[in-house]
């Protein structure tokens, strides 16, 4: 081959490369996933008063807002033993049958549940009989060791369970005196007073277990410094843009979010900033309900578009971000709480604690998360609201209160 064909060869295979650099991905450009962006706008209103005849318009500062939610669950444990039917070798009872029995589920009180102290609740297990005997009302309930949690021992069977068929069983009891994490082991004993629970050996008990958690109860606040029972406009500014509108009716403020898919939008109350104090409110979904529509609070806002911004959402979620005009910091992004009523007409009181750099987060009056951070350490406090999926999107704020704590 001549030596001029080669450069012409190699001079086209350079072109060729130099065209096809042109067209290579740029590194470092990530490709936005907008299934995560739930928040992609954050509206304040700064309007005068609705009481006092304002001199000019209202300013609404827009933002952007552009997290990338990322929502977790926590992992459940389940309080059965293994529920694979077991190959068992137990001893006849009295010579003709055989006890056993396979735990089924958990009806009430999965494990974990958070209670406040002293709370009363009913446990109820679903358990088969797998065994050859028929559970008369000679049968019983029985505490074996760990924490009894006053729950009634032995407790006798109300109806009988035949082979094959499965028992609703249930104890009325009630959560210790102190926080922390409590576990209570029972069986079920036969008329001849022989206890017998899972397993392969039909030794393994089954068991409550429960996270005993510090309440609004707890924190000894007394009365409230200030509440606002939602009679009136007159410690709000009421929220009037294009996509958000709030109002007075019948004894509460209504948020209403108008479109699906932006923002949630707030408002402040013309209340002083305040430092170190717990504020609490309590919101009542309307009709429609669902997903990642959400609501709540706006705390320590040293101006109407900066501070902490603490939501729940309509399948039971949580979070907690800062808002500083122009960049969104997530303190806890979304995760369930089953503390939190799910759904259409519920209601749900939100508290959240500040004291110096502490934040607590309560649903219910139980505390679900805590946070240090001290960005924010005074300010005003606001309400706040953002539709998902629903079209006029409605939440009504009932009471709002708080506690200031002394210096």
């Amino acid at each position: 081959m001549k030596s001029s064909t080669l450069l012409t060869l190699a001079s086209l295979a350079l072109l060729a490369i130099l065209m096809t650099a042109c067209n290579l991905p740029i590194i470092g450009e990530p490709t936005p996933d907008p299934g995560l962006i739930f928040t992609q706008a954050a509206q304040t209103s700064a309007a005068l008063p609705t009481n006092v005849p304002p001199t000019a318009p209202p300013t609404v500062i827009i933002t952007q807002v552009p997290p990338t939610v990322v929502v977790t669950t926590p992992t459940a444990t389940s309080t059965s033993a293994p529920t694979s039917t077991p190959t068992v070798t137990a001893t006849p009872i009295g010579g003709s049958c055989t006890d056993q029995m396979e735990f089924i589920s958990d009806v009430t009180i999965p494990d974990d549940t958070e209670l406040l102290v002293g709370e009363e609740f009913i446990k109820t297990w679903r358990l088969e009989n797998i065994g050859t005997c028929t559970w008369t009302n000679q049968y019983a309930l029985v505490y074996i060791d760990g924490e009894q949690m006053s729950g009634t021992s032995p407790l006798p069977l109300t109806n009988s369970t035949a082979p094959g068929a499965t028992l609703d069983v249930s104890v009325n009891m009630k959560a210790p005196g102190t926080t922390g994490t409590y576990r209570g082991n029972w069986k079920l004993r036969n008329g001849n007073g022989v206890n017998f629970g899972t397993g392969k050996n039909s030794d393994q008990p089954f068991y409550v277990q429960i996270k005993v958690v510090e309440g609004v109860s707890e924190l000894n606040l007394g009365a409230p410094t200030w509440r606002d029972a939602m009679d009136n406009a007159t410690n709000w500014y009421l929220l009037d843009t294009a996509n958000t509108k709030f109002s007075m009716d019948d004894g509460k403020l209504v948020m209403k979010s108008i479109k699906p898919g932006g923002g949630e939008e707030w408002d402040i109350s013309n209340r002083p900033a305040i430092q170190d104090y717990y504020l609490q409110a309590t919101f009542i979904t309307d009709d429609a309900c669902s997903g990642l529509d959400r609501y709540g609070l706006l705390a320590r806002a040293p101006d109407p578009n900066k501070g902490y911004v603490y939501e729940f959402t309509c399948d039971g979620h949580y979070r907690l971000y800062k808002w500083d005009g122009t960049t969104y910091s997530a303190l806890q992004e979304w995760r369930s709480a089953a503390s939190i009523k799910t759904g259409a007409n519920q209601t749900n009181v939100m508290g959240i604690w500040m004291e110096g750099s502490t934040l607590r987060l309560y649903a219910n009056g139980h505390m679900i998360a805590e946070f240090t951070d001290d960005t924010y350490d005074k300010g005003q406090f606001g309400l706040a609201i953002g539709s998902a999926n629903t079209e006029n999107f409605t939440v009504s704020v009932d009471l709002v209160e708080y506690w200031e704590f002394d210096e």
